[in-house]
C-alpha cells in the first residue's frame, strides 16, 4: 500500500482515536458533573445564608443534567452499565453467543441512527421556543440528543467488535457495573 495507512498504522490509528475519544468524552462530563455541583451548593448556601437564591441556577443545572445523561450514554454502553439480560446469550455454545451479541449491537446500532435522526428533528422544530428564565433556545437543549447519539454510535462502533467477540465489558477501575444490581 503506497500512500495509504497500512493495516498496523491503521489500527494504531483507531486505537488512538479511541482513547482520544473515551479521554475527551470522560473529561467533559466531569467538568459539566463539576460545574454543577458548585452551582447547586453556591445556591444552597447563598439561599440559607443570604435569604438569597439564584433564579437561572435550576434551570441551567437542569439542562446540564440533560446533556451529561446523553453525552454519558456511550461511556455507560462501553462498561455494561445499561440494563442487559444476559441470561440467553450465556447459555449457548461461544459461536451462537457472538451471533446473539452481534444482532444485539445491530439493533442498538440502528436504535440509536432512529433515536439521533428524531432528535435532530425534534431540536430543530424546538429552536424557536424559548427557555422560562434565561430565554435560551430549547433547540440547544434538545441537540443533547443527536450529539449524544453520535458519540454513543462512535462508543458502540469502537468496542463492539470486541463485545461481540468475547462478551466482556471494558473495565474502569474502581467501577463494576455487574456489582450495582
Amino acid at each position: 500500500m503506497s500512500g495509504g495507512l497500512h493495516k498496523g498504522e491503521w489500527q494504531i490509528a483507531v486505537a488512538k482515536f479511541d482513547e482520544l475519544l473515551c479521554a475527551g468524552n470522560r473529561w467533559l462530563l466531569v467538568v459539566m458533573l463539576a460545574i454543577m455541583s458548585v452551582l447547586v451548593s453556591a445556591n444552597v448556601i447563598s439561599r440559607y445564608m443570604f435569604s438569597f437564591s439564584f433564579t437561572w441556577v435550576e434551570e441551567v443545572t437542569r439542562y446540564m443534567m440533560i446533556w451529561t445523561t446523553f453525552l454519558g450514554c456511550g461511556m455507560a454502553l462501553r462498561v455494561g452499565g445499561h440494563i442487559a439480560i444476559d441470561a440467553l446469550a450465556e447459555s449457548v455454545p461461544a459461536s451462537f453467543a457472538r451471533c446473539i451479541r452481534a444482532l444485539i449491537a445491530l439493533i442498538l446500532a440502528v436504535t440509536i441512527v432512529f433515536m439521533t435522526v428524531l432528535g435532530a428533528q425534534y431540536a430543530e422544530f424546538a429552536w424557536e421556543q424559548e427557555t422560562p428564565v434565561l430565554g435560551w433556545s430549547y433547540g440547544v437543549i434538545y441537540l443533547a440528543i443527536p450529539i449524544g447519539g453520535v458519540l454513543m454510535l462512535l462508543h458502540l462502533f469502537m468496542y463492539a467488535m470486541r463485545w461481540i467477540a468475547t462478551g466482556q465489558w471494558d473495565r474502569v477501575e474502581g467501577f463494576d457495573p455487574q456489582a450495582l444490581s
